[in-house]
């Protein structure tokens, strides 16, 4: 597949995208001819990044809210087009044995790595399915969604899920019957 081919001139969202690999994902999208949607709390690494990557939008928004996500769905599509790449990439790590996290810790990361998808597909996929043009959802796991470590319990748990949560939403969309022009997938970056 050549890559600028496939998403040149294409919109992408993507989540977290104020450093990490969610920044590089929106600079390897920009550099491939992309209308780049970042997404993050992080209203000054993202008006930064918007700085670096002209023609890119900068979007304030927790993923941990899904009318919000409901909201910049609407925004995008309406001010700026329909989104080819969705990457669902926003998300927190816990370290320390599991007995010592604190609730409220627990339910942040949960809340972000896990519910953050959710929205974000909830948010994002009608539109993209009904605007019946390819469109890719990539969903951020980690190799930490293929082992099992001490002392990052909740960490690796989410990214199990994340795993998951794809594998079976590729089949949801095949048994749509969209999986010609919508392809969801799971990455694993390390």
């Amino acid at each position: 597949m050549d890559a600028r081919a496939t998403f040149g001139g294409g919109v992408a969202v993507i989540t977290g995208a104020g450093n990490g690999i969610g920044a590089g994902l929106a600079r390897h999208a920009a550099g491939l001819g992309m209308t780049v949607v970042l997404v993050d709390v992080d209203a000054d690494a993202i008006a930064a990044l918007r700085e670096e990557l002209p023609g890119s939008t900068d979007v304030v928004c927790d993923v941990r809210d899904p009318e919000a996500l409901e909201a910049v769905a609407a925004q995008v599509y309406s001010d700026i087009g329909p989104v080819r790449l969705l990457v669902n990439n926003a998300g927190v790590e816990q370290f320390g044995y599991l007995w010592d996290i604190p609730v409220a810790n627990w339910d942040r990361l949960v809340d972000i790595n896990v519910s953050g998808v959710f929205y974000g597909i909830r948010a994002f996929l009608p539109r993209m399915v009904a605007a019946d043009t390819p469109a890719w959802v990539w969903n951020l796991s980690s190799i930490g969604g293929v082992v099992a470590m001490p002392l990052q319990t909740p960490y690796i748990m989410s990214k199990h899920a994340v795993l998951a949560l794809p594998e079976c939403l590729r089949l949801e969309v095949e048994l749509a019957g969209h999986a010609d022009q919508t392809h969801v997938q799971a990455v694993l970056p390390g």
